[in-house]
Order: C-alpha cells, then structure tokens, then sequence
C-alpha cells in the first residue's frame, strides 16, 4: 500500500518510506497507526511523521522510531594524586629544548599522611529500550580497590589512600609501596639517571662516570664509583671503592666508608674510613682518617684531619710526594680567635676613648657649663657606649667559647700514626709545623709536643709517649728510685737479702 518500514537488526531504530504515487491515502495519524500494528510502539518520531508529509519527504527512509541505547555503569577508578608515571622515567627537558638524558624523573617523593589517591565511586547502568518496547537490562560500573603495598594506609570508609612514612613511591608488584629507602637494582647510568632523594639511597650496581647522586640521608653502593659526583646529609658507604679519574667527588656529613680511593676528591665531616688504599686523592675528615687492612697505604695527594691519621705505610719507595695535615680547622680557629682578639682591642681602645669623652662632658654639665650642643653629644656619647659595651660583651663570650672549642680540640688531637713504614717525600703538618721524612723510618708516631713535631714509637695495641715525654719519665723514674747499688748495700747493711 505504498508504505515500507525496515527494522534495524538490533532493533535501535525504525525507517519507513513513503510511495509519492499513495502519499494522498495517508496523513501522519495513520501513518502512526500503522506503526503501532507493526509493534513499533517506543521512541516512535512524531514530528518527523509529520514532516513527512509537509515537507513531501516522500520516496526516502526516514528514521521514523528510535530505540533508547543502554548505558552501562562506568566503573571506578582511583584519582591520583601523585604522579604515578614518573616511576616509568619520564625524560626532563631543559629551558632550550633539549632533553637532559641523564635528569629522569624516577624517584617520585612523598610526604607522611601525604594524600596519595581517592577513589572515585562506580555509576549505576541504565536500561535500554528497543522501539518494539522491550526492555534491554544495563550493568552497574565494578568498584576500584587500592593496591595497598607497605608504608601506605587507607581509610576506614576505603575511599582515600594515605603515605604511611616519609619515603619514596614505588611498585611492589602490582601493589603501591611506600618504602623510606630508594633501592637501584642495577647501575646508575642513562637507565636511571640522576637521583635526589631527601632519605637514603642503595644502589645494587655501579655508579658510572658523569652521574649523580644526593641523598638527605645515607648513601650505599655495592659496586665502584667511577667518576661521579655523590653528596649524602648522613654517611656513604661504598663496597667496591672509588675510581675516581680526576672527577669523582664525594662529600658526606656523617662518616664515609670505603674499599679503597683512587684518583678522587673525599670529604667527610666526622670519619673517612679505608679498607685498602688511597692514592692521588685529596681527602679530608672533620675527626679522623683511618687507612687498614692488608694494603693500607696512602701514597701521593693529600689527606687531612683533625684529630688523628692512621696508616700502614705513607708514601712509597719512590718518594713519591704524600701530604698529611693534622687540625687544618684549629688553625682556622685559632687564626679566627686571634683576629677577633685584635678587633675587641680595637673596640676596647674605642670605648675607652668614648669614656674619657664623657667624663669630660660631665665635668662641664656638673660645673653647670654644658651648653645644648654639647648636651647632645654627651647623649650620643652615651648611646654609643651602651652600644660598644653590649658588642664588647657579645665578643668576651664568643672568645670564651672558641677558647674552650680550641682547647677541647688540642685535647682530641692525637697524631699521625704509621704502622709500617713512612717513606721520605712524605710531609707531615700538625698546625702550623711541619716535618719532612728525610729517612725511612718504621713504625712510629709523629704528635705534636710543646712547639715541635716530634717521632715516637708505635706499637699496636698501645699508645707511645712521645720523645720527650719518654725522657722527662725517665727522668722522673731516676729521680725518684736510687741506684740498684746503692740500695743493695743498704739492704746488705740492715742484714737483709736483696
């Protein structure tokens, strides 16, 4: 009857034609009755129905029902709050462009009770429709579950995950780990990158040229530092040694303890601590430098502390320049205390000159002299000598505190001690006094005593006296026990046997 209605086979939608030749038969009522006799009977398009006809849309399919879509629920995820992708090693890229291979973002740093993620609820599904009026049933969205590792803690109401402890993000699997330390499984080279950690940082492998590493707390390597620089706010071991090539620098504000250091720059503001050599390095400890084990040996460069350096052998066979400084700080310190000795006298003369000015103008004030301009001056003669007096105050007590600082640390210093052989070329410092090993010389001491530098023996185990000390015992010892002779014959004379 001129009329054609084609159903989608997902039965989404409905198209009708209408034949131009039976159009006339036909208005969009009927057009509508038709339709609901061929169980069209949801989303039926009744405007379109009527543009059918007023628009003579005729000999065309024309989308005449239109079904209603499921929607399923969507499901839910995790909001992060942290950037979990920085763990894959994003690439930083410098001001000009350019891609700083060796600056990768892998250690993403978090705080204690840091928000990490929030997860964000699932959606319920909503049901479809086809336009024969069936019902088509929607699912609801799945709900996400944290992947809670160590160090992180969720909520009671599961919806938010916290960091546990200050520390470094990381995968533990397919969980979300907080872990204070920052572990390398491998070397640091382009794989990984420069690393800034505020806690400590292990590294499993090697430390590779060019490359660095700043850690808020301690540093570990396994394997060698090659030329690299390494800064840690605690201590730093390193198990392999330190292959420096003239770059290597390594500075630790706690102790650094060491296979051995070649060719490198090492500072350490408590203790550097050797288990076999250092050669060609400048090395410096705020309290000691102690070089053992089988070839515990500095030879060439030069290696300072404040209170104490111990070796087995100092330079070589060679004469190979070795120099070894003691109390480099004291002597800053003192050098410090005698310039601030000479500003207080500086101040003191000031001061007094001050006083004799006031004494002067209080003369004149008490003879009832003192004219206005006068009395101004007197008053700011006064505010400057309140002044000096409390600067004169302030400086008394910071010499009295750097006089007990040097004491202490003239008390703690206790010398160069080799426990083999020291070789000439070497050439030892204890303040501002040297000493050249002329000779070879075994064993031994070098300690400050009075204004020299003095060589005692050493014996392991026990602590020499110095040259001196020796002789002045000896001394003593005379002094006070009379000759064997003599005390024989006494004895002999009271008629006992010696």
């Amino acid at each position: 009857d001129g009329l054609s209605l084609n159903v989608s086979a997902t039965q989404m939608n409905a198209r009708l034609e209408v034949d131009s030749k039976y159009a006339a038969f036909y208005t969009p009522e009927e057009i509508e009755r038709y339709l609901k006799e061929n169980n069209i009977v949801f989303g039926v398009q009744t405007n379109v129905l009527k543009d059918i006809f007023r628009e003579k849309m005729f000999n065309e399919s024309i989308l005449a029902a239109r079904g209603r879509p499921v929607r399923h629920g969507k499901d839910g995820y995790i909001d992060w709050k942290v950037d979990l992708s920085i763990l894959d090693g994003a690439k930083l890229v410098e001001q000009s462009g350019r891609v700083n291979w060796k600056d990768q973002h892998h250690i993403l740093q978090v705080e204690k009770d840091e928000l990490l993620g929030r997860l964000v609820e699932p959606t319920e599904g909503k049901e479809g429709r086809t336009v024969h009026g069936e019902n088509l049933p929607a699912n609801s969205g799945k709900e996400a579950k944290f992947p809670a590792g160590k160090g992180v803690f969720v909520t009671e109401d599961g919806k938010e995950m916290y960091a546990e402890i200050t520390g470094v993000v990381c995968r533990d699997g397919e969980k979300i780990s907080v872990s204070p330390t920052y572990t390398v499984q491998g070397d640091v080279s382009y794989d990984i990158g420069n690393i800034n950690y505020k806690e400590t940082v292990v590294i499993a492998g090697n430390v590779l040229p060019d490359f660095e590493i700043r850690a808020g707390q301690d540093i570990h390597v396994n394997g060698l530092v090659e030329g690299a620089l390494l800064e840690a706010g605690g201590n730093i071991y390193i198990n392999g040694g330190i292959q420096g090539n003239q770059k290597a620098i390594v500075k630790a504000q706690g102790d650094v303890t060491v296979k051995f250091i070649n060719n490198a720059r090492v500072e350490a503001c408590r203790d550097v601590i050797v288990n076999g050599a250092i050669t060609n390095s400048e090395v410096s400890a705020g309290c000691r430098v102690q070089v053992k084990g089988a070839k515990a040996v500095i030879v060439g460069g030069a290696v300072n502390a404040e209170k104490s350096i111990s070796a087995s052998v100092i330079g070589s066979n060679l004469g190979a320049k070795t120099r070894l400084e003691l109390g480099a700080g004291l002597k800053r310190k003192m050098m410090h205390r005698t310039e601030q000795a000479k500003k207080l006298q500086e101040i003191l003369a000031n001061y007094k000159k001050l006083q004799q000015a006031a004494n002067s103008l209080n003369k004149l004030r008490d003879a009832g002299l003192l004219n206005q301009e006068q009395t101004a001056l007197r008053l700011k003669i006064i505010r400057s000598g309140l002044q000096l007096q409390t600067q004169i105050k302030q400086m008394q007590e910071e010499q009295n505190v750097l006089q007990e600082e040097i004491e202490a640390s003239r008390k703690d210093m206790k010398g160069v001690a080799v426990k083999e052989i020291a070789w000439p070329g070497a050439q030892i410092t204890i303040l501002e006094h040297q000493y050249f090993v002329k000779t070879q010389i075994s064993k031994a001491i070098f300690a400050l005593v009075d204004k020299e530098i003095v060589v005692s023996g050493y014996k392991e185990g026990e602590k020499k006296s110095s040259g001196k000390a020796q002789e002045k015992d000896k001394k003593e010892k005379e002094n006070k026990e009379p000759p064997k002779e003599a005390g024989d014959r006494e004895l002999k004379k009271s008629g006992e046997s010696p």
